[in-house]
């Protein structure tokens, strides 16, 4: 059976019950909020698709070919409803489907440094920050094998990216820098013969976007992208080594 969509009635007793006692007025100012959670809804129910679709090799021209619009046109609309997707919808969605233990703990303390900070969207800032939280990683250990001093590292961040006044929204959307750094990820796992995707990717994907505030940061140490994945190759090759 096909679930049914709330109708007008169960809409109205939900300002009903969050208006209590209110006037009518108050009545208005909740009917209003809970239009606006609605529209947040349904744009990441359209980012959603249009993700699954992505996920299985459909293009941007493929969706606006199938909508009767251009490539630009179908960006234009529908890519902010794109960005509004969080972690989970990504994740459910199929963009995440090599994604080891570690890296998806890393990805949910990302959003808890969103929470902190009081920021509006997960950037690359949050992505590093979670990396350094755990120094057993392989991209923290990476780093380290670099002389890079993970506590140096967290306040170069953090001073880029000073703590916000309201707090970070109940759904938090993955910013463009971080979708950007995370698509890279899969793109070195794959160069390196990797069928999975750990930090070690994940933090090469952060330092392909050389704008963003954990490129910038990772320079402020004289980390760049080749010393990265130099070193996480002899890391790797010192592991091989130890299991022959």
């Amino acid at each position: 059976m096909v679930p049914e969509l709330p109708d007008l009635a169960d809409l109205i007793a939900v300002v009903d019950s969050r208006a209590g006692s209110g006037s009518a007025l108050d009545r208005v100012s909740v009917a209003e909020t809970l239009v606006t959670e609605l529209n947040r809804l349904g744009d990441r129910l359209l980012g959603y698709c249009i993700e699954q679709a992505r996920a299985q090799g459909h293009s941007w021209s493929d969706i606006g070919t199938h909508l009767g619009v251009s490539r630009q046109a179908a960006q234009q609309r529908y890519g902010p409803r794109w960005a509004s997707l969080t972690l989970a919808d990504l994740a459910q969605a199929g963009a995440f489907p090599r994604l080891t233990a570690r890296t998806r703990t890393a990805l949910e303390r990302a959003e808890q440094h969103v929470r902190r900070l009081r920021h509006d969207s997960l950037g690359t800032e949050h992505l590093l920050l979670a990396i350094l939280d755990d120094e057993q990683t392989l991209a923290a250990r990476a780093l380290h094998a670099l002389g890079v001093a993970a506590a140096d590292l967290r306040a170069a961040v953090e001073q880029r990216v000073p703590a916000g006044d309201t707090p970070a929204p109940a759904a938090i959307p993955v910013g463009a820098s971080a979708r950007r750094g995370l698509d890279a990820a899969l793109s070195e796992a794959l160069e390196l013969g990797h069928n999975y995707i750990g930090t070690e990717h994940l933090l090469l994907g952060l330092l392909h976007d050389t704008r963003g505030p954990a490129s910038r940061a990772l320079a402020e140490q004289g980390v760049g992208l080749d010393a990265v994945r130099s070193a996480i190759k002899d890391l790797i090759s010192e592991y091989l080594r130890t299991r022959e």
